[in-house]
């Protein structure tokens, strides 16, 4: 069991005009995992503009995936957002894939699940568009190392 609070956290490690090389974590309160990957920052762009109006308090669901597949050590992240219609809270599930560097290894995964408010959403979308112009460095939902939410 991990001892933190459920978290997804984008941290840009390399950026350039047209590349980014981002390293994203994620916890629940039973897994933790991290992965490398690359993106261009259109692609977090792209991601903020398709949660506003998600966010606005239109329902469904919302699915990003993030990385190369076949790309030796660095991963994947699949992002998918549940939220019933004008509801407080969605749930945040994350599937994280590292493609292992060497040739035979077996790739690693985890899929974790929590819930996010909508106000940490909103925070998200914000810092993602600020990751995408590199005026900032993170985009998180969540508090990574704060006490898990039963204990809140």
């Amino acid at each position: 069991m991990t001892s933190s609070a459920p978290y997804l956290d984008f941290a840009v490690v390399q950026a350039d005009d047209d590349l980014q090389e981002l390293t994203v974590s994620a916890a629940s309160d039973r897994f933790a995992g991290q992965v490398g990957l690359y993106a261009s920052p259109d692609e977090l762009r792209d991601i903020a503009d398709r949660l506003r109006p998600f966010l606005s308090g239109r329902g469904g669901r919302r699915e990003f995936l993030l990385g190369q597949e076949d790309f030796a050590g660095y991963g994947t992240v699949r992002l998918s957002l549940h939220r019933k219609e004008f509801a407080d809270s969605v749930l945040v599930e994350v599937a994280l894939r590292a493609n292992p560097s060497e040739p035979h290894a077996p790739a690693e995964s985890c899929v974790l699940r929590f819930p996010a408010s909508v106000a940490e959403l909103e925070r998200f979308e914000a810092d993602l568009r600020r990751v995408a112009q590199r005026l900032g460095s993170r985009a998180v939902i969540g508090v990574p190392g704060a006490p898990p939410y039963a204990a809140r």
